[in-house]
């Protein structure tokens, strides 16, 4: 084999690399954007879900201030 079909085998080889690598890349920041949208997604219905502990915090805390309020200074 000549030395220019090593060099242009290798070339082919190198830029296979590079296309590779960059394709990883791009896949992975792809990835860790659908993590983070995924975890805010997973804080959002969380707390959506936990809907009832909310009203029961609010009353709660409706019921303490004019609890509040009435009391004689």
């Amino acid at each position: 084999m000549e030395a220019r079909d090593r060099l242009r085998l290798l070339s082919m080889e190198m830029e296979l690399q590079r296309a590779w690598l960059a394709s990883y890349l791009e896949d992975k920041e792809v990835r860790a954007a659908r993590r983070r949208n995924s975890v805010i997604w997973q804080a959002l219905s969380g707390m959506i879900r936990a809907r009832s502990l909310w009203m029961a915090a609010l009353g709660l805390a409706a019921q303490w201030w004019t609890q509040r309020e009435r009391r004689p200074a």
